[in-house]
Protein backbone atom coordinates (compact mmCIF):
# COMPACT_ATOMS: atom_id res chain seq x y z
CA UNK A 1 0.00 0.00 0.00
CA UNK A 2 1.77 3.19 -0.84
CA UNK A 3 0.82 6.41 0.82
CA UNK A 4 -0.60 9.63 -0.03
CA UNK A 5 1.91 12.61 -0.21
CA UNK A 6 -0.36 14.20 1.70
CA UNK A 7 -0.07 12.67 4.94
CA UNK A 8 3.49 13.35 5.38
CA UNK A 9 4.62 14.09 9.06
CA UNK A 10 3.91 17.85 10.11
CA UNK A 11 7.43 18.59 11.20
CA UNK A 12 10.12 18.47 8.24
CA UNK A 13 13.21 16.09 9.51
CA UNK A 14 15.85 19.46 11.02
CA UNK A 15 19.25 19.96 8.86
CA UNK A 16 21.70 21.96 10.48
CA UNK A 17 21.65 24.21 13.41
CA UNK A 18 18.95 26.93 14.39
CA UNK A 19 19.98 30.47 15.07
CA UNK A 20 19.49 30.22 18.52
CA UNK A 21 22.08 27.52 19.11
CA UNK A 22 24.77 29.30 16.70
CA UNK A 23 24.19 32.11 18.75
CA UNK A 24 24.48 30.54 21.95
CA UNK A 25 27.65 28.68 20.99
CA UNK A 26 29.07 32.07 19.99
CA UNK A 27 28.56 33.39 23.20
CA UNK A 28 30.17 30.36 24.62
CA UNK A 29 33.60 30.12 22.91
CA UNK A 30 33.74 34.26 23.39
CA UNK A 31 33.65 34.22 26.98
CA UNK A 32 36.67 31.12 26.53
CA UNK A 33 38.57 33.18 24.22
CA UNK A 34 38.02 36.40 26.99
CA UNK A 35 39.17 33.69 30.23
CA UNK A 36 42.43 33.29 27.91
CA UNK A 37 42.89 36.72 27.00
CA UNK A 38 42.75 37.49 30.30
CA UNK A 39 45.03 34.91 31.66
CA UNK A 40 47.51 35.52 29.57
CA UNK A 41 47.72 39.11 30.78
CA UNK A 42 48.34 37.97 34.26
CA UNK A 43 50.76 35.72 33.13
CA UNK A 44 52.40 38.52 31.78
CA UNK A 45 52.77 40.36 34.58
CA UNK A 46 53.83 37.83 37.27
CA UNK A 47 56.70 36.95 34.84
CA UNK A 48 57.57 40.61 34.32
CA UNK A 49 57.71 40.86 38.64
CA UNK A 50 59.50 37.48 38.48
CA UNK A 51 62.41 38.84 35.88
CA UNK A 52 62.73 41.82 38.07
CA UNK A 53 62.90 39.87 41.45
CA UNK A 54 65.71 37.36 39.64
CA UNK A 55 67.38 40.48 38.41
CA UNK A 56 67.38 42.83 41.82
CA UNK A 57 68.96 39.30 43.64
CA UNK A 58 72.01 39.53 41.02
CA UNK A 59 72.40 43.01 41.42
CA UNK A 60 72.94 42.49 45.32
CA UNK A 61 74.84 39.81 45.21
CA UNK A 62 77.51 40.90 42.58
CA UNK A 63 77.56 43.80 45.17
CA UNK A 64 78.51 41.14 47.73
CA UNK A 65 80.88 39.40 45.48
CA UNK A 66 82.77 42.89 44.51
CA UNK A 67 82.89 43.56 48.47
CA UNK A 68 84.31 40.14 48.97
CA UNK A 69 86.83 40.53 46.64
CA UNK A 70 88.17 43.42 48.34
CA UNK A 71 90.68 43.36 51.19
CA UNK A 72 89.20 43.40 54.71
CA UNK A 73 91.28 46.65 55.67
CA UNK A 74 90.05 48.42 52.74
CA UNK A 75 85.74 48.37 53.59
CA UNK A 76 84.93 51.13 54.63
CA UNK A 77 82.27 51.67 57.46
CA UNK A 78 78.98 53.26 57.02
CA UNK A 79 75.79 53.68 53.80
CA UNK A 80 76.23 54.27 50.54
CA UNK A 81 73.14 54.30 47.83
CA UNK A 82 73.81 54.09 44.11
CA UNK A 83 70.37 54.78 41.87
CA UNK A 84 70.51 52.10 38.99
CA UNK A 85 67.79 50.70 36.50
CA UNK A 86 66.31 47.19 37.07
CA UNK A 87 63.81 46.25 34.01
CA UNK A 88 63.30 49.77 33.10
CA UNK A 89 62.28 50.79 36.87
CA UNK A 90 64.44 53.22 38.70
CA UNK A 91 65.78 51.33 41.73
CA UNK A 92 67.95 52.62 44.99
CA UNK A 93 71.25 50.60 45.89
CA UNK A 94 71.36 50.81 49.86
CA UNK A 95 74.64 48.87 51.25
CA UNK A 96 75.07 49.42 54.60
CA UNK A 97 78.12 48.13 56.73
CA UNK A 98 78.69 47.99 60.20
CA UNK A 99 81.22 46.78 62.67
CA UNK A 100 79.81 43.67 64.80
CA UNK A 101 83.21 43.54 66.44
CA UNK A 102 87.09 44.72 65.08
CA UNK A 103 87.44 41.88 63.02
CA UNK A 104 83.80 41.31 61.78
CA UNK A 105 81.63 43.41 59.70
CA UNK A 106 77.92 42.98 59.09
CA UNK A 107 76.62 44.37 55.49
CA UNK A 108 72.87 44.89 54.40
CA UNK A 109 72.16 45.39 50.51
CA UNK A 110 68.37 46.58 50.32
CA UNK A 111 67.32 47.52 46.35
CA UNK A 112 64.43 49.65 46.28
CA UNK A 113 62.34 51.10 43.65
CA UNK A 114 63.27 55.23 43.94
CA UNK A 115 59.00 55.93 43.75
CA UNK A 116 57.37 53.42 46.35
CA UNK A 117 55.44 50.82 45.01
CA UNK A 118 56.74 50.76 41.76
CA UNK A 119 58.77 47.05 41.89
CA UNK A 120 60.04 44.35 44.52
CA UNK A 121 62.63 45.28 47.22
CA UNK A 122 65.12 42.88 47.68
CA UNK A 123 67.09 42.70 50.82
CA UNK A 124 70.24 40.64 52.13
CA UNK A 125 72.61 40.31 54.80
CA UNK A 126 76.34 39.22 54.48
CA UNK A 127 79.12 38.98 56.91
CA UNK A 128 82.78 39.79 56.08
CA UNK A 129 85.45 38.73 58.62
CA UNK A 130 88.61 39.81 58.64
CA UNK A 131 91.95 37.05 57.89
CA UNK A 132 93.40 35.79 61.38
Amino acid sequence: MSRCPCHRSPLPARRGFTLIEVVAALVIFSLGVLMVIRLTTTLERQMRYSATESELVVRAEERLDSLDALDFDSITVGTTTVGLTVQGTSYDRIVAITPVTGVLYRIDVTLSPATAGAGPTYSTTSYRAAIW
